[in-house]
C-alpha cells in the first residue's frame, strides 16, 4: 500500500485536512505548518492526487492547444516552448489540431474539465465561442501579428535588391485577399519601397494549405504561366522546400538559375541542398510568452515579464540566396 495522506498529517503532526489545506492551497496555513507538511511529503515520497487536488480547487491543472498543422514543426517548437514552461507550471497539455473535427475534439476536452487554451492557429474566434464567458483563452495579438514579420521580410527584399533581383515570385500558399495575411501586404509594401516589380502574375494564390505538395504545386504553376522571375519568396518553409523540388525537375539550379527564401525558419532548412534562407520566427519564444499570457489569465495577480516579451522575425541568409545569373 502507497504513502497516504494520513502518513504525512502523522509525520508533520497535524490532521488530514490540514496537510488537504496545505497540498491544495486552500485555507492560510502558517508557514511553520506548511513546512513541517511538506517536509513529511518529501521525506515519505508523497505525491498529492492531482484528481483530488481539482475537486478541491476546482482546478485540473490541464490546458489545450490548438495548432494549425501538426505535421509543420514550426507548430512543434511553439508546443515545446508551451510545454516547457507548462510543465513548470505543473499542467499537462493536450494538443489538437485546428482541423474540422477539432471543434468536437475541444468540446471532449471541455467535458473532461481544462484550465485554459493557447491557440497557435488563425482559427481563434471559432474556438472561443465553444468556451464559457471569460474562459481564459491565450492567442498572439493582432498587434503583434501585424508588425511580427515586417523588418524581416523588408531585410529579405533588401538582400535580393542588392543581389540584383527585380521580379521575385512570391508562393502565398495562404488566399491573398484575406485581411490577415501580413506575410503578403508586407511583401508588397517592401517591394514598392525598393523600386521592385509587383506583377500579379508572379504571386500565386493559395486556399490555406501551406505543406509540401502546396508548395510544389504552386511552383508549377509558376513555372507553366511562363511569367519571367528570378526570385522566389514562398509564405513558410515547407511550401519552399516543395518548390524546390519542383524547380530541380526542371532543370534549374539553386541559387545560380532561382533563389528562394522561406519562412518560420524551421531546422529542417539548415539541412536542404543549398541550405534554405528563410525568416527566422523564434518560434519557440512565441510558445513561451503564449504560455505566460494563459497562465495571467488563469492566476489573476501573477504578473509575468515574458508575457509581454516583444516578438518578431528576423532575417537569415544561406546559400539558396545568391546574385543574378549575368546573361553570356
Amino acid at each position: 500500500m502507497g504513502v497516504t495522506r494520513e502518513d504525512v498529517a502523522k509525520l508533520a503532526g497535524v490532521s488530514g485536512t490540514t496537510v488537504s489545506y496545505v497540498m491544495n492551497n486552500t485555507k492560510h496555513i502558517s508557514p511553520e505548518v506548511c513546512r513541517r507538511v511538506w517536509d513529511a511529503a518529501k521525506q515519505l515520497n508523497y505525491h498529492p492526487s492531482l484528481l483530488a487536488r481539482g475537486l478541491a480547487t476546482n482546478e485540473t491543472k490541464h490546458i489545450a492547444i490548438i495548432v494549425k498543422n501538426l505535421q509543420n514543426p514550426y507548430y512543434a517548437a511553439i508546443q515545446e516552448g508551451i510545454q516547457m514552461i507548462a510543465a513548470q507550471e505543473g499542467y499537462i497539455v493536450s494538443v489538437l489540431s485546428a482541423h474540422e473535427s477539432a471543434v468536437a475534439d475541444m468540446n471532449v476536452l471541455l467535458s473532461r474539465g481544462i484550465d485554459g487554451v493557447i491557440v497557435a492557429s488563425s482559427s481563434a474566434g471559432a474556438f472561443k465561442e465553444l468556451l464559457k464567458p471569460n474562459a481564459p483563452m491565450a492567442v498572439v495579438s493582432e498587434e503583434q501579428s501585424a508588425t511580427f514579420y515586417k523588418k524581416a521580410v523588408f531585410s529579405m527584399v533588401e538582400a535580393f535588391h542588392q543581389l540584383g533581383h527585380r521580379r521575385i515570385a512570391f508562393l502565398s500558399g495562404l488566399p491573398m485577399g484575406t485581411p490577415t495575411h501580413y506575410r503578403y501586404q508586407d511583401f508588397r509594401e517592401a517591394l514598392s519601397e525598393f523600386d521592385m516589380e509587383i506583377d500579379p502574375a508572379l504571386f500565386i494564390d493559395g486556399d490555406g494549405v501551406t505543406d509540401e505538395k502546396s508548395g510544389y504545386m504552386a511552383a508549377d504553376a509558376l513555372l507553366r504561366s511562363g511569367v519571367a522571375f528570378t526570385g522566389v519568396f514562398a509564405v513558410n518553409d515547407l511550401m519552399a522546400i516543395g518548390a524546390m523540388k519542383r524547380f530541380w525537375q526542371a532543370g534549374l539550379r539553386i541559387p545560380e538559375d532561382i533563389s528562394i527564401v522561406g519562412c518560420d525558419g524551421i531546422i529542417t532548412t539548415e539541412y536542404t541542398t543549398p541550405p534554405l534562407s528563410s525568416l527566422q520566427t523564434h518560434a519557440e519564444n512565441i510558445g513561451i510568452s503564449l504560455m505566460y499570457q494563459l497562465l495571467e489569465k488563469m492566476q489573476p495577480g501573477r504578473t509575468f515579464p515574458q508575457a509581454e516579451q516583444p516578438l518578431h522575425a528576423d532575417f537569415i541568409r544561406r546559400d539558396s540566396l545568391g546574385p543574378v545569373r549575368k546573361e553570356k
